[in-house]
């Protein structure tokens, strides 16, 4: 079960936060007006974030529970991820095409339908979204088992934003480059090898995990 972050990790990350782009927020999920845009760039908007009181009630912060239970996930993780994706916009849709929640593109979309035992009716349907970009983080998450608690989720939150390829090519390229195995590799090591929206999202991610989980004790 993943239960904390590296408290070091968290802190080393802090002066590289900033917003990747976010779309429309519906009055279903979150408390925007429909129509507004959500900021893009500057440091980490916490105004996407789910206010505390609001958590105990919340239907996000119910499915996200139910799914990371159902994968060994954190549900703090799960909120992280959807509070930079998408600020709880369910029918949000990137400018790459990337869609819902957990903004899952059309190919990642078809290829949980044929890997895992997620049924996706629609990509904007909240529970189908939850539950299949949960199981695709938890199978990012477990391509990195050779490496500390930490790293795995650093690598596994920039290989759902940047892409698995992508950064196992960066890791390669910096063990190769500083003469050292694989798995003594971290984070800090790779990310000058990445775009800098994947740069930026990790530690973005990082923290609103943080926040959740530290407001999620208290209901």
């Amino acid at each position: 079960m993943i239960n904390k972050f590296s408290a070091l990790a968290l802190l080393a990350l802090l002066p590289t936060l900033l917003l990747t782009a976010c779309d429309v927020e519906p009055p279903s999920f979150v408390n925007l007006n429909p129509g507004s845009t959500t900021a893009t760039g500057g440091a980490v908007n916490t105004r996407l974030r789910l206010p505390a009181r609001y958590l105990a009630k919340n239907t996000s912060v119910r499915l996200a529970k139910i799914q990371a239970r159902r994968f060994e996930m954190d549900p703090a993780l799960i909120l992280g991820v959807i509070t930079q994706e998408s600020g709880f916009n369910a029918n949000a849709v990137s400018w790459a095409g990337a869609q819902g929640l957990m903004q899952l593109m059309p190919g990642t979309v078809e290829h949980i339908r044929s890997s895992s035992p997620v049924q996706i009716s629609s990509p904007f349907n909240p529970v189908d979204n939850m539950a299949a970009g949960t199981w695709y983080l938890r199978s990012l998450y477990d391509q990195f088992r050779a490496y500390p608690e930490h790293q795995r989720l650093q690598f596994a939150l920039a290989s759902y934003n940047g892409g698995l390829g992508r950064v196992s090519k960066a890791i390669q390229k910096a063990a190769t480059l500083q003469k050292k195995a694989k798995t003594k590799v971290n984070w800090q090591d790779i990310r000058g090898y990445l775009p800098s929206e994947t740069r930026n999202y990790v530690p973005a991610v990082m923290l609103h995990t943080h926040y959740y989980r530290q407001n999620l004790k208290k209901i």
